[in-house]
């Protein structure tokens, strides 16, 4: 422990860190740069001193089960401190991207070919097409081929192939999983540059523009954009926080990617790639026997002497898994992956890469050991609480004085480097939640129990219902039990074998990791997700030929792949009888830039600016696909914000908790419904009823009856009209109709009745 004579020094210790983050804090506003290195400087020199102090001071030597667990826990603690320098690295050297030179004034002979490769094995048609129509839809002035690189040998594919123009390929033997099909790929085409795409990432227009410049250095190998994400992952979505959390892979995606670029180890990502053919050639072509042929083949690259490049604009987006449970089978690919690269092509080993190559890879390896470090921290308190094995020898005036500026600084400057896309608290949640899953995924890889299979992500699924993961939550419902069990033993049952200062430390510490542990709870939750594509926000112009007459002017609210939210503005004469005429046969909706899409009308609703419509595409053509996607990728809400916006934690647990116990109930309607206040003849064989009329639409109607009338569900009635006055004029033409439902309201029933179909040339006029 810390010596009465060392508390002045100690003093003096915590009002210079304090002092140097106001330093740096004023720097920052005039010189940016200088302001970050002394942020990050305090960071590594706090992240020492404290090091220091748990080596020197703290490893328990009462009984040889502490010191066993005090080895441990400091061991832990010393890998995740490697990993923090390395990560101040990243941030050190940090400069402006290189930008790619403009193609516009370049010859279209003198650009090198392209390949574009979009792989798949299992992807259903309406996650491939999207993808698809992106890629047929980018510009560029040279010449450029699509190719489907079909793993799974589908006739539903090689169709989607021919409808797009673009070269569907299969392979007889499927060997080494998507390196296999990339090298098959390769082995068959002749384009200058290759791009790489998975089957749910949709490139922007500007793709190539923005890549293809860069290999005007002839030792350029690869150019790697970021993979981002145009729908929700699963802590935005089960946490309800899409508009407070950017996604979990931001932060790897976009500002560690930028800090490796600085020196030259910028890693492959698997999509959003473009390759110089003769490098990879030069490396035999991607690299087969992992998992994880991405890393591997990136790092060959490099070693081989090539250079990459980051190029930090969003020019692609795919889907983000859509459950807890499918993104847990993504990063226990990637975490075994990276320790079979590890041992085919070790990092530390492999010749021709450089120092801080060399120790970024090694570094991305080691970060798959999260889990078993998390399980340590998490734990640690417990062992003492439950059984009284020390594991840090402290007391709280020295934790306040060493641990508390490491601390402090550390979470300042996780914001830094990060750029806010992460804070460090929600670090602790993320790697709370997946540790138990990718810690064992991680022993089994060591100890030798290796999978060499290759599990494709699921995307585009949908779910009805709520869900609540209960194996993948099991261990961590045991540690929250576990955590408050120890609580009360210390602080009730047993609080006269703890001394004060060891009680007040692991209680803290443990009530830090609950925080963690809870929020991985509930991020199990897994809410359904109705929509089988993801929508977004835009403002184009359309014509609306939903009706019968005229065609009238209209606006996209939002778009997907499937279809439309349209908003039908009403006329300035407030006339809306527009609304009851009968629906087209053949509804269309003609989009600027796209043309009329044939479809049909899924849901209405009245709106203070319009009528809003819901459309479902029917069989969209490619060039009605390509236009759509060139307006969804266009617009600036496709992919959300990469910054923590208000992301508190204990908002996002409120929210969960309200959120999951509320019934989301998909909208039904159909057809709009102007409300009314007329009066209506109801008949049932020889029993006749005056009723008023509440709402009416072209398909059916609401009446309030009076208890004097018995309805049942299913009852076919003759509805008269004649006497429902709406803005003076007459609805004519008695209809039948069926009861489909009944609402009790006292002595009065609300019921909806559902006309039998009329004639596609009747029309119901006002």
């Amino acid at each position: 422990m810390t010596e009465p004579w060392l508390w002045p020094f100690s003093g003096a210790y915590g009002i210079a860190v304090v002092g140097v983050m106001g330093l740096a804090l004023l720097l920052a506003r005039r010189w940016p740069l200088a302001g970050r290195r002394v942020a990050l400087l305090l960071v590594a020199l706090t992240t020492v001193a404290y090091l220091t102090w748990r080596l020197v001071e703290t490893i328990p030597t009462g009984s040889w089960p502490s010191t066993v667990a005090g080895i441990l826990l400091i061991t832990a603690e010393i890998v995740g401190a490697v990993q923090v320098i390395a990560t101040i690295a990243t941030g050190w050297r940090r400069s402006p991207p290189v930008r790619s030179r403009t193609l516009a004034t370049t010859g279209a002979s003198e650009l090198p070919t392209v390949d574009v490769f979009i792989t798949t094995y299992d992807e259903s048609v309406s996650v491939l097409e999207p993808t698809l129509a992106g890629a047929m839809g980018m510009r560029y002035p040279g010449q450029f081929t699509v190719y489907l690189c079909d793993d799974g040998s589908r006739a539903s594919i090689r169709e989607l192939a021919e409808r797009y123009g673009a070269v569907h390929l299969t392979r007889t033997e499927h060997q080494h999983a998507k390196a296999g099909n990339l090298n098959n790929a390769l082995s068959l085409t002749t384009g200058d540059l290759v791009v790489t795409l998975d089957a749910d990432m949709i490139p922007r227009a500007n793709f190539l523009e923005e890549t293809v410049g860069y290999f005007d250095d002839p030792r350029m190998a690869y150019v790697q954009a970021p993979q981002a994400f145009h729908n929700e992952d699963p802590f935005q979505y089960n946490l309800f926080s899409g508009r407070s959390l950017p996604n979990e892979q931001d932060y790897f995606m976009r500002s560690m990617q930028q800090g490796k670029a600085a020196y030259n180890a910028v890693m492959y990502v698997g999509s959003n790639t473009v390759f110089r053919r003769s490098a990879l050639e030069y490396i035999g072509g991607f690299a087969t026997g992992v998992i994880t042929e991405d890393m591997a083949t990136g790092m060959l690259l490099q070693a081989a002497g090539y250079r990459s490049e980051f190029v930090p604009q969003v020019i692609a987006a795919g889907l983000a898994p859509e459950s807890f449970a499918t993104l847990l089978t993504q990063r226990t690919r990637w975490s075994r992956g990276n320790i079979q690269t590890a041992r085919k092509w070790n990092p530390a080993t492999l010749p021709g890469l450089s120092f801080m190559q060399r120790w970024l890879y090694i570094d991305g390896i080691i970060y798959w050991h999260f889990g078993i470090l998390k399980m340590v921290f998490v734990i640690a308190p417990l062992l003492y609480l439950l059984g009284g094995i020390t594991v840090v020898d402290a007391d709280v005036p020295s934790v306040l004085v060493m641990w508390l500026p490491y601390f402090v600084t550390s979470m300042w400057g996780m914001k830094l480097i990060s750029g806010g896309r992460r804070s460090a608290l929600w670090t602790h949640v993320y790697e709370t939640a997946m540790a138990p899953t990718v810690a064992l995924a991680v022993i089994a890889e060591w100890v030798g129990l290796s999978n060499k299979a290759f599990a494709v992500t699921p995307k585009g699924v949908s779910s009805g219902s709520l869900n609540f993961r209960l194996g993948i939550a099991a261990p961590n419902i045991a540690l929250v039990l576990l955590s408050v069990l120890a609580l009360l033993n210390a602080w009730w049952w047993s609080a006269d074998r703890y001394s004060v200062d060891a009680l007040l430390i692991t209680s803290f510490w443990t009530l830090y990791n609950i925080v963690g542990l809870t929020m991985a709870v509930l991020v199990c939750l897994e809410r359904p997700r109705h929509r089988r594509s993801e929508r977004t926000e835009v403002q184009v112009r359309a014509t609306a030929a939903l009706w019968r007459g005229d065609a009238r002017p209209a606006r996209v609210v939002d778009l997907s792949s499937g279809g439309a939210r349209v908003v039908v503005p009403w006329p300035v004469d407030g006339d809306r009888s527009f609304t009851l005429n009968a629906p087209r046969a053949q509804p269309q909706l003609e989009i600027v830039d796209v043309g009329a899409v044939p479809g049909v009308v899924r849901w209405a609703s009245e709106e203070p600016s319009g009528l809003m419509v819901g459309f479902e595409f029917s069989n969209p053509t490619p060039t009605h696909m390509i236009g759509v996607m060139r307006h969804i990728t266009d617009s600036p809400t496709w992919v959300r914000s990469d910054r923590e916006d208000a992301a508190r934690v204990w908002g996002a647990a409120s929210r969960t908790l309200v959120g999951a116990t509320q019934r989301v109930r998909p909208w039904q309607r159909s057809e709009p419904r102007l409300e009314t206040r007329g009066i209506a003849v109801v008949s049932r064989g020889d029993e006749v009823e005056r009723v008023h009329l509440e709402d009416l639409s072209f398909g059916g109607c609401r009446i309030r009856v009076s208890a004097g009338m018995t309805l049942v569900v299913g009852d076919s009635l003759l509805i008269d009209l004649s006497e429902s006055h709406l803005d003076d004029s007459t609805i004519a033409a008695p209809r039948t109709a069926t009861v489909r439902w009944i609402e009790n309201r006292g002595a009065r029933h609300i019921a909806g009745l559902k006309f039998e179909p009329v004639a596609a040339s009747q029309k119901v006029t006002r």
